[in-house]
């Protein structure tokens, strides 16, 4: 585990960038929404729903990727590691992360979060998948996506 925090999720989303970026936010279409997340080099944006309380977010380097049952909704897009801490969080509360550089498939997974206590509404699983050809996908639409196929790979910045 690279990672493991609470966090009240802004504008209804988890950011990931590297550092540096000099606008780190991104501007959702319905389509970013339709899927779940916005995506542009170095930044993902996962869309979390409204709801009351805070989220655990857990961040992990893992190998091979293996989508488990419980799991409410999920979707990966390529991230490239460079060699600073990443930051993860929500665009007034960004957490310097540590992980490895290079070549990821990063994968978003939401559980429910009602077994970590009565304020936590989710668990937000990033995972970073080692991989040669990253890629884009809904490995699961679940009820919060409205689409299983990736409608757009691009997002501008905010």
């Amino acid at each position: 585990m690279l990672a493991d925090f609470l966090l009240t999720v802004l504008y209804t989303q988890v950011v990931v960038h590297v550092p540096g970026l000099e606008r780190p936010g991104l501007l959702w279409t319905d389509e970013h929404v339709d899927q779940g997340f916005a995506w542009s080099e170095g930044i993902a944006s996962f869309g979390v729903p409204d709801h009351d309380g805070q989220v655990r977010v857990r961040v992990s380097s893992v190998e091979p990727y293996e989508l488990e049952g419980d799991v409410l909704w999920a979707v990966k897009t390529p991230f490239d590691v460079p060699t600073a801490p990443l930051q993860i969080g929500t665009i007034a509360n960004m957490r310097a992360v540590d992980v490895p550089a290079g070549r990821y498939d990063l994968v978003f997974e939401a559980r429910d979060g009602s077994d970590e206590g009565e304020d936590v509404a989710f668990v937000l699983d990033l995972k970073f998948v080692p991989s040669d050809e990253p890629s884009f996908a809904i490995l699961k639409q679940g009820e919060e996506l409205a689409t299983d196929e990736v409608l757009r790979r691009d997002a501008e910045h905010g």
